[in-house]
């Protein structure tokens, strides 16, 4: 036996052969090493539920309180943006961002705006409308320029109904479809940043960890099956 083809191994009972391993290569090891290392690495969430509410209240801040900037940076730009934008193109010569604010009076007027429930998970960019409310819940004051405040709770024919009246129906003729369209965008950011919220509440995703308790739960579920056969055959032999 050639001494380049096999090692020679010492035992307690003297030499028994051992194939040598075959060399492994630079990019297989590297690879491996990489591998052993995203298996290894957690993400330091800190305190999640704190960063869970930095994620709402302006989103991006709750992932930069856990040191994740590349994901801060990304939520911050897309959510942010979007909700600007859309508040942007709600903006005019009827007031400011008009597409978001609160009303509660159902039946004629500016009715329940239930858009503001998805616009309000935005965080901080939505909360003046809030206060705009609280301030003055039927929109006769219009305080900063109307910035995001309800509109005047009065329906076109009423007794003191004028055409330049902050109400619902002449901020939909003057912005067109900006209304409708700043209105859905920043809905979108508000729903958008719920999954920020849930990812730094739990962080992200192991797929390896979601795999080992999937078939773990399905071994179990095996198990009580053979168990189950089991019992039933004893039961039939007696």
């Amino acid at each position: 036996m050639e001494r380049s083809e096999r090692n020679i191994v010492s035992n307690a009972s003297g030499y028994f052969p051992h194939p040598v391993s075959p060399p492994q290569s630079a990019g297989s090891m590297k690879r491996r090493a990489m591998k052993e290392k995203k298996t290894d690495h957690v993400v330091p969430l800190k305190n999640a539920v704190f960063a869970a509410f930095l994620a709402w209240f302006l989103p991006g801040l709750g992932h930069l309180y856990q040191g994740r900037k590349a994901k801060a940076a990304i939520y911050a730009v897309c959510i942010l943006g979007l909700f600007f934008f859309g508040a942007l193109l709600a903006s005019g010569k009827c007031g400011v961002a008009r597409c978001v604010y609160i009303s509660m009076s159902p039946g004629p007027g500016a009715g329940v705006r239930y858009y503001y429930f998805a616009q309000v998970w935005a965080g901080a960019p939505a909360l003046p409308a809030l206060v705009q409310y609280l301030n003055d819940p039927t929109g006769v004051k219009q305080a900063a320029n109307g910035f995001m405040a309800p509109p005047m709770q009065v329906t076109p024919g009423s007794r003191g109904y004028s055409e330049n009246e902050p109400s619902i129906d002449n901020i939909r003729k003057k912005l067109n479809r900006r209304f409708e369209i700043g209105t859905l965008m920043t809905t979108m950011a508000g729903l958008l940043n719920i999954f920020a919220i849930f990812d730094a509440l739990y962080g992200p995703v192991n797929e390896e960890e979601e795999e080992r308790n999937r078939q773990k739960k399905l071994e179990e579920k095996r198990k009580r099956q053979r168990a189950k056969r089991r019992k039933g055959e004893d039961t039939a032999e007696m």
